[in-house]
């Protein structure tokens, strides 16, 4: 992950995310198989190929934690996978599907994190689609008033993050100013 980023050595990165990927084959490794599938195709493989080939892997990078009792790895590769489709220029009624689906699972799967990291997405695509515009403002108000009322900093100061994130996306600048 080093060599692809910061280090300026993504051929080299990729060639140490392809060993990990050797060396999951063995047996007893299933249960790292997820964790390294979400590493090698969010943080190597884009560097190198088209962010079109991350999605297969990171579908059964998914499965994969859902098959080994790994729910939260499992997420991570899902969120991944959901970004990557977005990033690639799926169509935004199609995202909009896939987000909603995404959405489901993680709630059915009490991923509260991974569904605050969503709900900007969702917003997103909804609001470049011209409809319900204030949906995530909605979920990203109800989200702050819970964490307030229940006293939760960090969960207040992740909702603000989002919401300023959005504001910025969308070039809405006073109501950002408003915010910090």
């Amino acid at each position: 992950m080093l060599l692809c980023g910061p280090f300026g050595k993504p051929h080299e990165g990729l060639e140490m995310a392809k060993a990990a990927e050797l060396i999951l084959e063995k047996p007893g490794m299933r249960s790292r198989a997820t964790f390294t599938v979400f590493i090698t195709q969010t943080f190597c493989y884009h560097w190198t190929s088209p962010l079109q080939e991350t999605i297969a892997p990171l579908l059964k990078g998914y499965q994969i934690g859902l098959e080994t009792g790994l729910v939260d790895r499992a997420c991570w590769c899902l969120m991944g996978r959901t970004y990557h489709q977005y990033f690639i220029g799926r169509p935004l009624d199609s995202m909009q599907k896939e987000i909603e689906a995404s959405i489901t699972v993680l709630t059915q799967l009490k991923q509260d994190k991974n569904m605050s990291d969503i709900i900007v997405l969702s917003a997103t695509v909804k609001k470049l689609r011209g409809i319900d515009t204030e949906a995530g403002d909605r979920i990203l108000d109800s989200m702050l008033e819970s964490a307030t009322s229940s006293g939760n900093v960090a969960l207040v100061a992740t909702v603000n993050v989002l919401k300023l994130e959005a504001f910025v996306l969308f070039q809405e600048w006073k109501e950002a100013i408003d915010l910090v």
